[in-house]
């Protein structure tokens, strides 16, 4: 087997491999069209660096070296990131949901302790009286003389305002504890809405809240299906080309069989 034809199964190999994980990505960005919070994420990827090429057709008896210029020996996948843009805010006449628009992430906490982030304000409250997540995760609140709790609420009769201000009884008032992110590579993807990073800033303005509303997905599926075309077609002229390189080395087995 010629090196070129080694090189050509490798390209389409690594070429197989990006698609598929292309395909993986939009098919949960797909999945997650009506989950509340959820943030589209998208593929980045890149020409691998050109490689010199040359043959042995120079002199008078072509056997000499003669460079024929560079190629790229296809694409690498260099990056996940994460489309931050706002979803639509939906109604749902529940006290527990909380929407945000603007800036930031609410700020949780899982029952080990470790601090995620999330768009999803589709809350509830536990058997404890706290707010939380599908997960169970404690929304967490900063308290007015400083310092960060779970938020604590009567169930039947609590109140957050677009400030983040959870009136919840004389004796219960905290703020919504919102994080922002300048860089959102400092985010990395853990779950369908919650993150984990670091460099976040607590907020008290830039984002604006709206209780009995959540924010819905940012997928736009005009834009899943358009590049799940594509990538379909991608595919398809890959296989062609696996198809030829195969049927060109069965023709090469062929030949040196009757030498």
């Amino acid at each position: 087997m010629t090196t070129q034809m080694i090189r050509g199964i490798d390209t389409l190999s690594r070429s197989f491999n990006v698609l598929s994980e292309k395909q993986k990505n939009l098919a949960s960005n797909a999945a997650n069209v009506t989950t509340p919070g959820y943030r589209a994420q998208k593929l980045v990827t890149s020409a691998m660096e050109e490689v010199d090429v040359h043959n042995y057709t120079n002199g008078p008896e072509l056997n000499l070296r003669r460079e024929t210029g560079q190629i790229v020996f296809g694409n690498q996948l260099d990056e996940a990131y994460l489309n931050l843009e706002s979803g639509a805010i939906q109604g749902t006449n529940s006290q527990t949901d909380v929407a945000l628009s603007g800036d930031g992430f609410f700020t949780v906490q899982s029952p080990a302790g470790e601090t995620f982030y999330t768009r999803n304000g589709n809350f509830s409250v536990n058997d404890q009286n706290e707010l939380v997540t599908q997960e169970g995760y404690n929304v967490l609140g900063i308290l007015p003389g400083g310092g960060t709790a779970p938020i604590t609420v009567d169930s039947t009769n609590f109140t957050i305002d677009q400030n983040g201000f959870v009136q919840s009884g004389q004796d219960a008032q905290q703020f919504l504890y919102i994080t922002s992110f300048e860089n959102q590579a400092d985010l990395t993807h853990v779950g369908d809405t919650l993150y984990q990073g670091e460099n976040g800033t607590p907020v008290g303005t830039g984002f604006s809240a709206r209780q009995g509303y959540v924010e819905q997905s940012n997928v736009d599926m005009v834009d899943v299906m358009s590049d799940m075309m594509q990538i379909s077609r991608e595919f398809e002229a890959n296989q062609k080309m696996l198809r030829t390189t195969d049927e060109t080395l069965r023709r090469a087995t062929q030949e040196i069989g009757r030498v």
